[in-house]
């Protein structure tokens, strides 16, 4: 893995309106894609020409491919190589989970792990080829759990409704943040203080809590549960993101915006898995919570 040495200032990591304004047009991309694809959902209900889920997969893997782009050491070819091979697993894991069942990313777990370790085995440098090995299995992970937990959100709110939640509280919560953090580094007193993480922190979960409220809560939802559930949905949300904020430099390395310092602008890459890190968190956080409500709530 390429080194870390001499990380910016957490507060800074990929704090930039060139980089903001990247993961809007970003997002705005991903919301079209799903939004148009809803109407065609109806009609494909499974496979990989469904729409929605197809977006989701291909997300995850333009994530993977720019970051192992970054990650891995050597010369092109084998970077390349790796990088197709991080890219093989995270698709044998997510395509069965998300289009078939979260058990089959489990069944396909095993022989992810095996092949993509016996594809190291004939190297010489054993050592290296190992911890390769593991950044293979992180990313494929990483990015294939985070999807299907992605398609798990989306799925809960229904194909018409479900894209248009998902962006709300799931992708504008991390870009709400980051634009906030911006506005306030200009307040002398707040630059980069704990007070503006603070409450930029609290801007973006509100709008996150707001979203689910008024969409999985009744009219007639009594005071004290709506309190109670958005308590719980702050926490669980505000949590992720502190999580996200806690892990920028791991992925201000995967984006490549390590390497990237001292350049101004911001390119694609950097900015399509710097806006994906916080959502994929947030999914996976919510995931269980909702796969609960999911199950105590059907027939």
């Amino acid at each position: 893995m390429r080194g870390t040495t001499g990380q910016a200032r957490l507060g800074r990591l990929g704090g930039s309106w060139s980089g903001l304004v990247w993961k809007l047009l970003l997002a705005a991309v991903i919301l079209f894609l799903m939004s148009v694809a809803s109407p065609l959902s109806w009609a494909i209900t499974w496979g990989i020409l469904n729409p929605i889920p197809a977006t989701l997969i291909l997300w995850g893997g333009l994530v993977v491919g720019i970051a192992s782009s970054n990650l891995f050491e050597g010369d092109l070819p084998l970077r390349i190589a790796w990088g197709a091979l991080a890219v093989g697993g995270y698709g044998a894991l997510v395509i069965p989970g998300v289009l078939v069942g979260p058990d089959r990313m489990a069944q396909a777990l095993g022989p992810v792990t095996l092949l993509t370790l016996a594809a190291h085995l004939g190297r010489r440098d054993l050592p290296r080829a190992l911890r390769d090995w593991a950044f293979v299995m992180a990313l494929a992970l990483y990015a294939g759990l985070g999807v299907q937990a992605m398609w798990h959100v989306v799925n809960s709110f229904g194909n018409r409704a479900g894209p248009v939640v998902f962006l709300a509280a799931v992708v504008l919560p991390p870009l709400v943040f980051e634009g906030a953090l911006l506005v306030l580094r200009r307040v002398g007193p707040l630059r980069d203080g704990l007070l503006a993480h603070a409450a930029a922190l609290l801007l973006a979960t509100g709008v996150a809590v707001a979203v689910v409220s008024t969409t999985m809560l009744n009219v007639e939802t009594a005071l004290p549960w709506r309190i109670i559930f958005a308590l719980a949905a702050g926490v669980l949300i505000g949590g992720a993101l502190l999580i996200g904020l806690a892990t920028r430099p791991l992925v201000a390395a995967a984006s490549g915006s390590l390497a990237a310092r001292g350049r101004r602008g911001t390119t694609f890459g950097r900015a399509l898995v710097e806006l994906s890190h916080e959502p994929l968190i947030i999914s996976l956080v919510v995931y269980i919570p909702l796969l609960y409500l999911s199950v105590v709530g059907a027939p």
